[in-house]
């Protein structure tokens, strides 16, 4: 699904430029920050409670009602605000393009499959929207003059999304009850108030570069950084794959006690290190080849900032191990300050920078944010858990970048560079991790 957008993605880079690039990535960037207010932490809150083995009806019609209540109120004000600030221009047209995402959304019910462990439901919903989506970009979208009309495919390829979904949600039996929905209305959203504080602060950090760039630099600035970001983004699908299985996995653990989440937290810890650390090298050596051949020469600056957000890479994914335990301790209040003090930091580094080094500013502070969140949440939650930090993070980290410089200094062709990493890095980073048969048999446990 992911590499179904990301085809998308590429032959949008390539057909508008960096200009159109740009802008209809300012577009995205608005119905980002606007789904983000329509869910809240409705959709986490809810996916606690079905993987809780709660009520199904109850809560499916609670979470329904209110984003389809907040996706009203809020289209009607970003629409407002847009016209406002920008009139009747080519900016306000894509933005309101994509704007219209927004009521699908509410219809979109991937949280409850993923509560009841149904991921095989939520890959055949969100394909089937992606391919519509894919064959509307290539059909409609010739030129830089079509800018708008990717956010017309966007938009829909979510109805698609949507109506699978429903039909999904249906044919296994279950209902709304909206009625008694309403009445807990807004118990739910204060409910899930803490979670959506935490959502708003982590949307806005990972959505905030592409328009503030876009304000100092221009659209094609815009475009460049747009591109690094999408390649990174098509990688952290592995993050998308984390998040699904090992949020109602942590819930389950918490909930029965069948095991310890200590072990659980430990060997998925250490998994998902192992991982990103040998992918981030891998599409460090490779980041020119991946961006010229997928974006094309004209975003060659890409290639620098691609590297740079590999730190980005790392730390997101290692983060979730962290925020994805803590919500399901009911412990977000913790998850929602560290982001909070990384956007603080990221603010005042971002305003520091920016005027002596342009748009880089932003993205030298937007690679460390993970970092930061990271540092608080480990600190409170090796309270509850203890944690092999040193073992499982900082040597690891410490050897992966030692392995980067040397081969920077080496400068040896690509291939070289790669069996280096494949024949030494990687099996002298099993050797650091210990990595063994008991990570490979929860692998495929959990897979399997």
């Amino acid at each position: 699904m992911k590499f179904i957008g990301f085809l998308a993605t590429a032959y949008l880079a390539r057909v508008l430029g960096k200009a159109g690039f740009g802008a209809i990535n300012v577009g995205l960037s608005v119905l980002n920050y606007a789904s983000v207010l329509t869910t809240g932490g409705l959709v986490i809150l809810g996916t606690r409670k079905i993987a809780a083995n709660q009520d199904s009806n109850v809560i499916t019609g609670e979470i329904f009602y209110g984003r389809l209540t907040l996706s009203i109120v809020v289209f009607v004000i970003v629409v407002a605000v847009t016209f406002i600030l920008s009139g009747f221009s080519e900016i306000s047209y894509i933005i309101l393009a994509y704007i219209f995402y927004l009521f699908p959304t509410a219809f979109m019910l991937e949280w409850f499959f993923v509560g009841i462990q149904k991921m095989e439901t939520v890959a055949y919903a969100r394909i089937i929207g992606t391919v519509v989506y894919l064959f509307l970009v290539f059909v409609i979208v010739n030129d830089r003059d079509d800018a708008v009309l990717t956010g017309v495919a966007y938009s829909a390829g979510g109805v698609v999304t949507a109506l699978f979904f429903i039909s999904f949600y249906k044919k296994a039996g279950y209902s709304f009850h909206l009625e008694k929905s309403k009445k807990h209305f807004l118990k739910t959203l204060k409910e899930s108030f803490p979670l959506g504080i935490a959502s708003y602060i982590s949307q806005f950090l990972a959505i905030f570069p592409i328009i503030y760039i876009a304000y100092i630099s221009g659209n094609s600035e815009a475009g460049v950084f747009s591109a690094a970001l999408k390649m990174v983004g098509l990688f952290l699908m592995f993050d998308r794959i984390f998040v699904t299985i090992f949020l109602p996995k942590i819930i389950n653990v918490i909930s029965t006690r069948e095991s310890s989440l200590e072990e659980i937290f430990n060997i998925v810890l250490k998994i998902n290190v192992f991982i990103t650390l040998a992918a981030s090298l891998f599409l460090f050596l490779c980041s020119e080849l991946i961006i010229i051949k997928v974006f094309g020469s004209d975003y060659s600056e890409a290639i620098f900032i691609f590297r740079l957000l590999l730190i980005y890479f790392v730390f997101t994914i290692i983060d979730s191990v962290f925020a994805n335990t803590l919500i399901g301790l009911m412990k977000e209040k913790i998850y929602t300050f560290s982001l909070l003090i990384a956007l603080i930091i990221f603010l005042i580094l971002t305003f520091t920078l920016t005027p002596f080094i342009g748009e880089y500013g932003v993205i030298y502070s937007f690679t460390i944010l993970n970092f930061i969140s990271l540092s608080y949440m480990i600190y409170f939650l090796k309270r509850d858990i203890k944690i092999k930090i040193t073992r499982f993070i900082i040597v690891p980290v410490l050897f992966t970048t030692l392995v980067l410089l040397f081969l920077i200094f080496l400068q040896a062709s690509l291939y070289i560079e790669l069996l280096i990493a494949a024949t030494l890095f990687i099996p002298l980073l099993v050797l650091i991790m210990k990595v063994g048969k008991d990570e490979i048999n929860f692998i495929k446990r959990i897979f399997i």
